[in-house]
């Protein structure tokens, strides 16, 4: 881990300085580690590097700034996770196998995270990357208040409830 931040640390650091230089290097640990966690669940590690790496350098080809470009990272994959964990907290709903109160608990606990996100998210300013990070928070924030009122849920829950449920007659 220490050694892909020194690898990537002249490419994402360079001409940062301060409080600056402190945020990148604290977003690119972020990074790796994270990478690290996915490379773990793989069975090709160097697979899943290679692509977290060119998935970042594709920020810059958009032509966002190097740190705009690892705020923009390490948003994203937040946002990626809270999804992960509201959706299987809303399947877990569906399927019964998630207690009724918990799951309000729980989904309090995850819109407080979605809100924090928002406002980091708000932060970043306009982008089409943005907009789309902007999309999947949504999506977890549906599926969060579906955990605490039972009411509408997003799309992607929504497919995962009929692909679970009997076959429609639609």
């Amino acid at each position: 881990m220490a050694q892909v931040v020194a690898e990537l640390e002249p490419r994402w650091l360079d001409g940062l300085e301060g409080a600056d230089l402190e945020e990148g290097r604290e977003l690119l640990r972020w990074i790796v580690v994270d990478w690290a966690r996915e490379q773990g669940r793989s069975s090709d590690a160097e697979a899943v590097l290679r692509i977290q790496k060119a998935d970042l350098e594709e920020l810059t080809a958009e032509g966002t700034e190097p740190l705009q470009a690892l705020r923009t990272r390490v948003l994203q994959r937040l946002v990626d996770h809270l999804g992960a964990k509201t959706l299987a907290l809303g399947e877990g709903i569906l399927d019964g196998s998630v207690e009724d109160e918990r799951g309000r608990t729980q989904g309090r606990e995850l819109l407080a995270q979605a809100e924090e996100l928002a406002s980091r998210l708000d932060a970043l300013g306009p982008s089409p990357r943005a907009e789309g990070i902007r999309r999947e928070l949504g999506d977890a924030v549906m599926e969060a208040l579906y955990a605490v009122e039972r009411k509408a849920m997003s799309p992607r829950l929504a497919r995962s409830a009929r692909a679970d449920g009997p076959p429609s007659v639609f």
